[in-house]
């Protein structure tokens, strides 16, 4: 249970989607330490997001992408990333998104991923999900020769893929989460950070889509509080093909 008012996070989620598009396409991105990009957007949209989280919620706790923050201790913890998709938004290409995602007690509850430059908004309260106004249902992709694998860009370097359809990388792992959700693509397989995760895995948890590593473990969001890069990839595909598609995926370190 939680008392997470959902209609207050589409709210703010949509003022920060204006700061978003107000700096698209007239970016010059950075590299942080870690090789990682970083524009002035990121930083503008999560200064946003947790002044209005601390506004509303000011006894819970939050990890950004653009923050330096310590291990959470509240029973609710943000994870947000700003511009999830940074590398790609810099470039001017549409597919980028905020991540807005809040766990309760180690549990993704409630979620909203914004695309802002394709008007579209999944989101779930933590008993329904929805994209824009359309509720989603548990997605029956099948597995064929026309079916689409998501491949963010870390999982390229750790993991080799083998798979019968096609394999696609859109720059977006919270975006690679919604087209699961959305029954648009088959799986997701990323290598990504709980910021890049939480909103996604909430969509996901009400659509009985499970959310594990390509290993076959679940994935213990606690453990991603201290050291928020998940340890191996993640592979995230309805239960049913989850056998299917951890035949071809092969870690590599």
């Amino acid at each position: 249970m939680h008392d997470i008012d959902i209609n207050w996070l589409l709210n703010i989620t949509e003022e920060a989607s204006t700061i978003a598009l107000e700096h698209f396409g007239n970016t010059k991105g950075t590299l942080k330490p870690d090789n990682s990009w970083v524009t002035q957007a990121d930083i503008d949209v999560e200064k946003f997001l947790r002044q209005k989280l601390d506004q509303k919620r000011p006894n819970d706790d939050i990890l950004g992408e653009e923050g330096d923050d310590p291990p959470p201790t509240s029973s609710v913890v943000w994870a947000i990333d700003p511009i999830d998709g940074t590398r790609v938004f810099n470039h001017g290409l549409p597919v980028w998104g905020i991540s807005i995602g809040a766990l309760v007690d180690g549990i993704p509850a409630v979620g909203v991923i914004a695309l802002p430059a394709l008007g579209d908004v999944y989101y779930s309260n933590g008993e329904t999900a929805h994209c824009n106004s359309t509720q989603l249902t548990p997605p029956t992709p099948i597995i064929d020769e026309n079916a689409l694998l998501l491949i963010s860009e870390g999982a390229f370097s750790t993991a080799e893929i083998s798979f019968e359809g096609k394999n696609i990388h859109l720059g977006s792992a919270a975006a690679n989460l919604c087209y699961v959700a959305k029954g648009s693509a088959v799986g997701a397989i990323d290598h990504a950070n709980i910021w890049d995760y939480a909103a996604g895995a909430a969509i996901l948890r009400v659509l009985d889509v499970p959310f594990k590593y390509a290993s076959g473990k679940d994935v213990d969001f606690t453990a991603l509080y201290e050291n928020p890069v998940a340890p191996e990839p993640t592979l995230i595909c309805p239960a049913n093909h989850f056998e299917t598609l951890q035949k071809g995926v092969k870690v590599l370190h």
